[in-house]
């Protein structure tokens, strides 16, 4: 598999970003009962204020990555999504390598995300890159299951 193109998102990316949000998770919306929340997000004000990375496959962004840094110690992984006709490729393994390597360039000790507990497939994809479960709370109606990795 050749690399993955990963650049820093610019303001112009919004509304592919907020596409790819509607189209990835779209399919959790019955199972969870509530739209996800980053189906809603604002991805302009998340390029504005927050690290957000795209990846390029087939000259369009494929998928995003949207970070926060709210501590010196560790980086959340706020939102991660990649476009249903790219799934499968390794976009999401090579967005999550993006976001851990940039933040052990920060000194960061660790990555931490939070996924519905029904989204199984993404909690079965970042137990497989080494997040481990770490609490669960019920948050604005949604069953949020807590994971972090310590790199």
């Amino acid at each position: 598999m050749s690399a993955i193109p990963i650049r820093p998102a610019e303001p112009a990316d919004a509304p592919r970003l907020r596409e790819i949000a509607l189209a990835a998770y779209a399919k959790y919306v019955d199972r969870i009962g509530l739209e996800p929340g980053p189906m809603g997000a604002d991805y302009e004000e998340a390029i504005e204020s927050g690290e957000v990375w795209v990846a390029m496959a087939d000259d369009v962004v494929a998928g995003y990555a949207v970070t926060r840094h709210p501590g010196d110690e560790g980086v959340l992984l706020e939102n991660l999504a990649v476009a249903p006709d790219h799934q499968g490729r390794g976009i999401a393994r090579a967005l999550i390598a993006q976001v851990e390597t940039r933040a052990m360039a920060r000194g960061a000790a660790y990555v931490e995300l939070f996924t519905h507990e029904a989204m199984t497939e993404n909690r079965r994809l970042y137990a497989r890159l080494g997040f481990e479960e770490t609490g669960y709370l019920i948050e604005d109606g949604y069953r949020r299951v807590l994971m972090k990795k310590t790199l």
